[in-house]
């Protein structure tokens, strides 16, 4: 089985507004909506889950039932955290088989496409785990205390991590299972545990259209993106 996580439990304080960013409009659909229905669209996953805070459960779930009808969609209670609505959702999948596959995504990420689905789910499926990622472009100045430079990373060692990132279900819950609450609250992300434990993680190239819409001019651009792929 192939899963999808699609998690929007965040807040979206950086765009402002009393909705978080999820739950906003793109040229005339919520956010969330558009990133799930790329998943539905690929094909390519058997069941999609959306986590998503206690105080949007029943929201989402309308939501859900106005704009995907009759799709089998799961929507669970997240955490107080990223790694704790990640492993609400692990929790949520039974009968879990070593060939088991879960993709989890940002729901403020709209515009992931059929390409980079399937190239995570083979990439899961034959290493373990997987980053979408894209080069950086930029040079990337460290700084540990904001005011003067530290070192100059190379520029082609550099990459900009999106979603999805992928793993086999089984050793992703077993990972999760065994960190402390305070690796729970630490860890940014799964490929931070995956690398804690010693395991690789493979690079998935991902697309600069692939955007987390994060602030207000981030949703300019996401009308832009949209109103291009329609004229195609």
């Amino acid at each position: 089985m192939v899963y999808a996580a699609v998690l929007a439990g965040g807040s979206g304080l950086r765009m402002g507004g009393s909705l978080p960013k999820q739950f906003l409009s793109v040229a005339g659909k919520p956010v969330i909506i558009r990133s799930i229905e790329a998943f539905l669209r690929s094909g390519s996953v058997d069941r999609i889950f959306v986590a998503v805070s206690a105080d949007f459960f029943d929201y989402t779930k309308e939501l859900v039932a106005q704009y995907l009808g009759e799709a089998d969609i799961t929507v669970v209670v997240g955490g107080k955290n990223r790694n704790e609505t990640l492993l609400n959702v692990l929790h949520g999948i039974s009968d879990i088989s070593d060939d088991d596959i879960i993709l989890t995504h940002d729901a403020v990420r709209p515009f992931i496409d059929k390409r980079i689905i399937d190239e995570n789910i083979i990439a899961a499926r034959e290493y373990g785990a997987c980053n979408t990622v894209v080069p950086a472009v930029d040079t990337i100045l460290r700084s540990s205390d904001g005011r003067f430079i530290e070192s100059v990373p190379v520029r082609s060692e550099i990459f900009h991590a999106q979603t999805p990132q992928s793993f086999g279900v089984k050793k992703l819950l077993s990972l999760y299972e065994n960190l402390s609450n305070e690796e729970m609250e630490t860890f940014t992300d799964s490929c931070s545990v995956f690398l804690s434990a010693g395991e690789r993680v493979f690079l998935v190239t991902g697309d600069r259209n692939n955007i987390k819409l994060t602030y207000p001019e981030d949703m300019e651009r996401a009308e832009n993106i949209i109103k291009c792929k329609e004229a195609e």
